[in-house]
């Protein structure tokens, strides 16, 4: 006989069954992309719907808290919907907002990333600033990773190593485009394949090469003072530097830049192309970082952060927090990572400005720019 506790938690348990049609209101999209219901209490989510819209779809998996269903048919479209030109949507894992009209992805994007900063972060008005657009939302990328499989040539289907046969990708590069069907011309043999453009860059490098000069710029106009007609001297540590991507574009504006990075290939290309004024160190941020911003005064310090999608690991919180630069500038590629590290910042610095940039269209990725000012 089940205990009362056992008998609570069978009774909140959803009574919909896998398998199972049934009509869903969608109100809200959520991170990654899928749409967001509510069936007897329990979050639905379902891919390739938008917000607002009511739709039937077919239950795939039941759990205490939550469900995923396939969607099977719109029953009251949004107007923002638009016919995905893609024939491998929702079937390849790249791309989660075809059927969503660009504008309206910009604006999914910008209040998602409001909203993990609110919930998440603390804070109650968030300063983001409107989503800045790709100048291109199609044939944006310059390389695509490519996998063969039984004579399947393609793209893996989400959360599985199942190719997805393609013909053509729409958000890769026209040369890269050139590329692929090259590819599938010489029939490959089972493997993975790498098709980028042929200009070498080195290092990591952005996959949307117009929005990765727009993300220059900003991370630019970030480390400057709020009085612009003050020059920046000082120190400049670029945590997460990769081959230099930004601290050669910023070394002319600081006395010292110090960079750190964990790739030794990496950072061997970084101090072939560096300045006088710029040093490379090899070795991970959180064993390193403490002893870089040691190296010049705190009121005269910029840290630039461009961490993975983790953001900081606890060694490096703590070495920001006992050597405190008069400023950060942290470009992010997850909102709620973000979030997190913005709310353990928040008791020493203040949040400024957030500005979110669309380097990924079509996906439910989102890149920014947050700039903290050090608390007096």
């Amino acid at each position: 006989m089940p205990t009362k506790e056992n008998s609570s938690e069978t009774s909140a348990a959803p009574k919909i069954k896998t398998g199972q049609e049934i009509d869903v209101e969608i109100n809200d999209i959520g991170f990654g992309g899928r749409g967001v219901g509510r069936v007897d209490g329990v979050a639905c989510f379902v891919p390739g719907v938008i917000e607002k819209e009511k739709v039937r779809v077919k239950i795939a998996k039941v759990k205490s808290r939550m469900m995923e269903a396939w969607l099977l048919e719109v029953l009251e479209p949004s107007p923002y919907r638009v016919e995905p030109p893609c024939p491998v949507f929702l079937k390849c894992g790249g791309c989660s907002y075809q059927h969503i009209d660009y504008p309206h992805q910009l604006q999914i994007k910008e209040t998602q990333l409001r909203e993990a900063l609110r919930r998440l972060g603390g804070l109650s008005e968030p300063p983001v600033l409107p989503m800045i657009a790709s100048p291109e939302p199609y044939a944006y990328r310059n390389r695509i990773a490519v996998h063969v499989r039984d004579g399947n040539v393609g793209f893996y289907a989400e959360g599985s190593n199942r190719v997805i046969p393609v013909k053509k990708c729409l958000i890769a590069s026209p040369e890269v485009d050139l590329g692929f069907q090259d590819l599938l011309k010489e029939r490959p043999r089972d493997g993975d394949y790498l098709i980028g453009e042929k200009k070498r860059y080195g290092g990591f490098r952005q996959v949307n090469n117009a929005v990765a000069e727009i993300l220059k710029e900003t991370v630019r106009e970030a480390v400057r003072p709020s009085d612009e007609a003050t020059p920046i001297a000082g120190l400049l540590v670029d945590a997460y530097c990769g081959a230099g991507f930004f601290a050669h574009e910023l070394q002319e504006l600081f006395t010292k830049v110090i960079g750190i990075e964990r790739s030794i290939a990496s950072v061997a290309m970084a101090s072939r192309q560096a300045a006088e004024n710029e040093e490379y160190i090899a070795g991970d941020v959180e064993l390193k970082l403490g002893e870089a911003l040691g190296a010049g005064k705190s009121e005269e310090t910029v840290l630039l952060l461009d961490p993975p999608s983790e953001g900081l690991a606890e060694l490096a919180m703590e070495a920001i927090l006992q050597n405190p630069p008069a400023r950060i500038v942290y470009v992010s590629c997850n909102p709620a990572t973000l979030a997190r590290d913005a709310k353990r910042l928040a008791g020493n610095y203040r949040l400024v400005q957030v500005t979110p940039l669309d380097m990924f269209p079509q996906t439910a990725e989102i890149e920014s720019v947050s700039v903290f000012q050090l608390i007096p």
